[in-house]
């Protein structure tokens, strides 16, 4: 053994979800990274699951994940915030004569943590005065689309300012879906790209797991439609663009005298009413179905009996739906955008945005055309085969094994 090795030992590092089961996509994604962090070598690294959120213990355990609660109050987070704010050496001096440690960090040493990973970002991070972490950014939209009312209402651009101009620069890494995400964070906020790696998202894990026969569930009798449906999971934000779809589909219609619907599903996160009305304008209601929230076990099905997926949202660069779509034998149709279509690079029909005439073309000829639809089914499992597990982890022990030859100078 070497003289290094003898002084190494495995990291404790925890895995933190800050976010709802609510958050739809970006909850399944978090479950994918911690799932694939329980695959990382126990002499390198032993993670400790946390919540901040009680209500998802049994959302997690589902997925095989058993994580404890970690408990930060509102008057935490209230002290944690004050606690931020000083911005003198003497004052902060004072304060830790009455608090050594802030809630968070005490919390963390008693767990003997030697390294945080955010699944998602979280301000959680701003307040980490003695504990290292990782975190990761989805996205960098509000920057790329301010326009949309989800990232100008309720200060939100400028909550998200905040929250990365101050996460980046002091995280061990920060994690990013694609090269894009990575060059967009570097460009955006001056982080080195040594400390930005690439972790490309995978199928959601009940997506993955649930290999359903499609005769279980007749999809088209449930929600009483007569006709072949495309499918758009999404919650209802406007950037998901859910009107380009209705568009399209009454183009479709009008040029090439196909008559198909559409099944939403997805939370409402003030846009349902708006997409409902348009649907109602555009003749489109009786064909159209906004399912909600859907279980688990039906998502496959919704996947597998739809014509394609269709998903022509603004935001990017990578989403999850082409990759569950990919894994379950579906056509993709995605957005002409820059980053979007690196993401499903060959193997899926392109669409442009500000043409809706584009989607009923696309759609026409995967209706004219039998053998397009196992082309592009062929090509999407190419596509998700590109990045494995075994990728994945690699990244993860270059970044931990970095971190733990430097976590050796100093003490516990």
């Amino acid at each position: 053994m070497s003289a290094t090795a003898q002084l190494l030992r495995p990291l404790r590092m925890a895995v933190l979800f800050d976010q709802r089961v609510s958050a739809g996509g970006g909850f399944q994604q978090s479950v994918n990274a911690a799932l694939l962090v329980s695959q990382l070598p126990p002499d390198l690294v032993r993670p400790v699951f946390l919540t901040t959120l009680e209500s998802n213990l049994a959302e997690l355990k589902a997925h095989g994940i058993e994580a404890t609660y970690l408990n930060i109050s509102r008057f935490d987070r209230f002290l944690l915030r004050l606690r931020h704010l000083v911005k003198t050496n003497a004052l902060y001096h004072w304060i830790k004569k009455f608090q050594r440690l802030n809630a968070l960090d005490r919390q963390l040493s008693e767990l003997n943590i030697d390294l945080v990973y955010f699944l998602s970002s979280s301000m959680l991070g701003h307040y980490l005065e003695r504990t290292n972490y990782i975190t990761t950014v989805w996205d960098l939209c509000h920057l790329d689309a301010p326009e949309f009312p989800e990232v100008r209402d309720d200060f939100q651009f400028e909550i998200r300012e905040t929250l990365y101009s101050g996460l980046l620069r002091k995280s061990v890494a920060i994690l990013v879906d694609s090269a894009p995400g990575q060059a967009n964070a570097a460009r955006r906020y001056g982080v080195d790209m040594e400390r930005i790696h690439i972790m490309p998202f995978a199928p959601a894990p009940g997506v993955n797991a649930v290999r359903t026969d499609t005769a279980q569930i007749d999809i088209r009798g449930k929600y009483d439609l007569a006709c072949p449906y495309v499918y758009y999971p999404a919650q209802f934000w406007a950037h998901k663009n859910h009107t380009y779809l209705l568009l399209g589909l009454r183009r479709l219609e009008e040029l090439h005298g196909h008559a198909i619907g559409a099944i939403f599903s997805g939370g409402d996160m003030g846009n349902l009413a708006h997409i409902k009305q348009q649907a109602e304008t555009l003749g489109l209601s009786e064909r159209v179905r906004f399912a909600g929230y859907v279980p688990g076990n039906e998502i496959p099905v919704l996947y597998q009996q739809a014509l394609a997926l269709v998903m022509p949202t603004y935001f990017g660069p990578t989403n999850l739906p082409p990759l569950e779509a990919f894994l379950l034998g579906v056509p993709v149709l995605y957005p002409d955008l820059p980053g979007l279509r690196d993401q499903v690079g060959g193997a899926a029909l392109l669409i442009d945005l500000k043409v809706p005439d584009s989607l009923a073309h696309q759609l026409a000829r995967l209706l004219d055309s039998p053998g397009l639809r196992n082309q592009l089914i062929d090509a999407g499992k190419v596509q998700l085969d590109l990045h494995s597990d075994e990728a994945r982890i690699e990244t993860w022990k270059k970044i931990l094994q970095e971190f733990r030859l430097r976590r050796i100078c100093w003490a516990d």
